[in-house]
C-alpha cells in the first residue's frame, strides 16, 4: 500500500508518501517541505489569516500532487499547534479541503506527542528500548516517553519556537531582559513534566524536529565532522554543555549572522535562538546529558498508527481494559468519578449490538472503538449535575486529553455521548451541526446504538446479565437473559429505539429470557 502523509506545522508543512508492507516495514519514496510559517501572526492572534490559509491550500494542493504521481492511494494530513489554536480551525480545514480535496485532521498536543514518540521509538531506536523523545514545533513542545513501543507518558506544552520568538525576542540581537523573560517561561511551563518524567528511567534519548535537527547539524559542522551515511540509529550528537555554548554564541548574533552559520538556514536563523534555549531548559530539567537527534517525526508516526489501524481491523477487538486507547478513556472516566461497572456494562450491550448492525451498516472496528469509547463515558456529566447531565458528558468530553484519538474522534465520541438520552440530533444543536457531513452520520449511528444499550441498564443495578442479537427480515431481537424482573429494561430499550430503527431501517423488538412472543413490537403500534 501506498501511502502519504502531509503534516502541517506552525512553521512548515512537510510530506512524506511510502510505500508499505505492514506497519512496521515501508520504505519512503518521496520527501518534502515547505517553510510556510503558520504559527506567525497565528498564534499570537489566534487566528487563521486567508493569506495563511491561501499558503497552506497550495503546498498541499502541490504535495498531494507529488504524492498522487508517486502512487500513494491515501493522503493523511494532519495539523498541530498553530491550527489548534485558531478560532477559526473550522473554516480552515473546510476551506483546504475546497481547495485541495484533502481533509485535514487536528490533532490534539498529546495526540502529537504519541504518534512522534511512536515514530522515534520505531525509526531510531532499538525494539524493545525505553525512550524519551523531545519535539520542538513552531507552536509546542512535545514529550514522549515511550517503553517496548507503548506509550507511557505524554506531555504537551504550549512553548514553540516560533511562538515565543514573536512573544518575547524583538531585539537584533536579542537584549538580555528578552532572554530573562524568555528563559522564565520556559521553566515555569516545563515545571509539571519535569516532575513526572525526572526519576521515570529511560535508556535513550532522541529529539525531532527542524529546530533539534538543525543545531544537531551545526554542532556537527562546528566540530567539522562530515554527516554520518548509511543506515542510521539516530543523527548528529547533541551533548548540552556543547548546547549551553551553541545557544550563548545564537544569542549573541544577529539576524543576519545567524544566516551564515553552517547547518542554520535562512528561515531557521529566525527562531533558532527560543528553539535552543526550549531544548537546553527540556534537557536540564530531565537531566538529560545527551540526545541524538532523529529525522522520523509526526508524519511516520501518523503512517505507522494508520497501518496499525489497517492491521487492526482483521483482528477481533480487544477487551476495553486491555486496548490502549480506551485504557486511556477509562483514565479520563475516573478523572470525573464515572461509575465503572454500570460504564462497562453499557459499552458491552452497545459492542453486542454493533457487532449485529455493523456488517449491513458500513460501520468498521474504528467505529466500534469510538462507540465503547462514547459508552464507558456517556455518565461522566453527573460530576457537574445531574440535571442534563448528557449536555455536561458532552463539555467534559471535548476538554478532555483522550490519548488515541484526533480531535475530530474526540468531538464525534462526546456527542454520541451527549446523546445517549433526551432529543436525537438535530440541525439547531450547534455542536453536532459544525461537525463534518460525515462524522454527524457517524454520531447519528452510534448515538442510536448507545440510547438503547444505556436503556438495558436503566436502573445502574445490572439486572440484564447477558443479551443476544439476531436480524430477521425487517426485525432486530434482542433476547436478554435476566437476573429477576428487567422488564422496565425491556420497555425502556423499546421505547428508546426511535432512532435505532430509523438509522437501521427495522424495527426494534426486545424479549425477556429469550425471544418472549408476547414483546411489544413497534412497528405494528404504527
Amino acid at each position: 500500500m501506498k501511502l502519504a502523509a502531509i503534516d502541517i506545522g506552525s512553521n512548515s508543512i512537510k510530506l512524506v508518501v511510502v510505500d508499505a508492507a505492514s506497519a512496521d516495514s515501508f520504505a519512503v519514496l518521496a520527501r518534502d517541505k515547505e517553510t510556510v510559517r503558520l504559527g506567525h501572526e497565528t498564534l499570537r492572534e489566534g487566528y487563521l489569516s486567508p493569506g495563511a490559509v491561501e499558503r497552506a491550500s497550495e503546498c498541499v494542493k502541490r504535495f498531494r500532487s507529488i504524492a498522487e504521481a508517486r502512487g500513494a492511494e491515501r493522503v493523511l494530513a494532519t495539523a498541530t499547534a498553530s491550527v489548534r489554536a485558531a478560532s477559526n480551525a473550522a473554516e480552515f480545514i473546510d476551506e483546504v479541503e475546497r481547495r485541495t480535496g484533502v481533509r485535514v485532521e487536528v490533532l490534539s498536543g498529546i495526540e502529537e506527542a504519541r504518534l512522534i514518540g511512536l515514530a522515534a521509538a520505531r525509526g531510531c531506536c532499538e525494539a524493545g528500548a525505553s525512550l524519551v523523545n523531545v519535539d520542538i514545533g513552531g507552536g509546542s513542545t512535545e514529550i514522549s516517553l515511550v517503553s517496548g513501543g507503548v506509550p507511557v507518558a505524554l506531555h504537551s506544552v504550549k512553548l514553540g519556537a516560533v511562538g515565543l520568538t514573536e512573544r518575547f525576542i524583538s531585539g537584533d540581537p536579542p537584549k538580555a531582559r528578552e532572554l530573562r523573560a524568555l528563559r522564565e517561561e520556559i521553566r515555569g511551563a516545563l515545571e509539571r513534566p519535569a516532575r513526572e518524567l525526572r526519576d521515570a528511567g529511560w535508556q535513550r534519548v532522541t529529539g525531532t524536529s527542524g529546530t533539534i535537527i538543525a543545531i544537531g547539524e551545526a554542532l556537527r559542522a562546528q566540530s567539522g565532522k562530515q554527516k554520518s551515511q548509511g543506515a542510521q540509529p539516530a543523527g548528529a550528537k547533541i551533548a548540552l554543555s556543547r548546547l549551553e555554548r551553541f545557544n550563548e554564541r545564537m544569542a549573541g548574533m544577529t539576524q543576519a549572522e545567524r544566516r551564515v552559520v553552517p547547518g542554520i538556514s535562512a528561515q531557521r536563523a529566525e527562531i533558532i535562538v527560543a528553539g535552543g534555549q526550549i531544548l537546553e531548559a527540556v534537557m536540564r530539567s530531565l537531566r538529560i546529558n545527551y540526545l541524538r537527534t532523529c529525522d522520523w517525526a509526526l508524519r511516520e508516526g501518523v503512517i505507522i498508527d494508520f497501518l496499525r489501524e489497517v492491521e487492526a481491523e482483521s483482528q477481533p477487538p480487544l477487551p476495553d481494559d486491555t486496548d490502549p486507547r480506551l485504557r486511556g478513556v477509562h483514565a479520563v472516566g475516573r478523572r470525573f468519578g464515572y461509575e465503572v461497572s454500570h460504564a462497562r456494562r453499557v459499552a458491552r450491550f452497545a459492542e453486542t449490538i454493533f457487532d449485529e448492525v455493523a456488517p449491513s451498516s458500513g460501520l468498521t472496528r474504528h467505529h466500534r472503538t469510538l462507540l465503547s469509547a462514547a459508552a464507558l463515558l456517556h455518565d461522566v456529566g453527573y460530576h457537574i449535575a445531574h440535571e442534563g447531565h448528557h449536555k455536561h458528558a458532552l463539555y467534559l468530553i471535548k476538554n478532555s486529553e483522550l490519548t488515541g484519538f484526533s480531535e475530530a474522534e474526540r468531538d464525534v465520541i462526546a456527542n454520541v455521548a451527549r446523546y445517549h438520552r433526551g432529543s436525537a440530533p438535530k440541525e439547531k444543536h450547534s455542536e453536532f451541526w459544525r461537525l463534518h457531513q460525515f462524522d454527524r452520520e457517524t454520531v447519528r449511528s452510534l448515538a442510536a446504538i448507545l440510547r438503547v444499550a444505556d436503556a438495558l441498564d436503566r436502573s445502574h443495578e445490572g439486572r440484564v446479565r447477558d443479551l443476544s442479537c439476531a436480524r430477521e427480515g425487517g426485525k432486530l431481537r434482542l433476547a436478554l437473559a435476566c437476573e429477576g424482573d428487567c422488564e422496565r429494561e425491556a420497555a425502556a430499550a423499546e421505547g428508546k429505539g426511535g432512532l435505532f430503527e430509523e438509522v437501521f431501517g427495522c424495527d426494534l423488538v426486545v424479549g425477556v429470557n429469550g425471544i418472549n412472543p408476547n414483546a411489544r413490537e413497534r412497528g405494528g403500534e404504527r
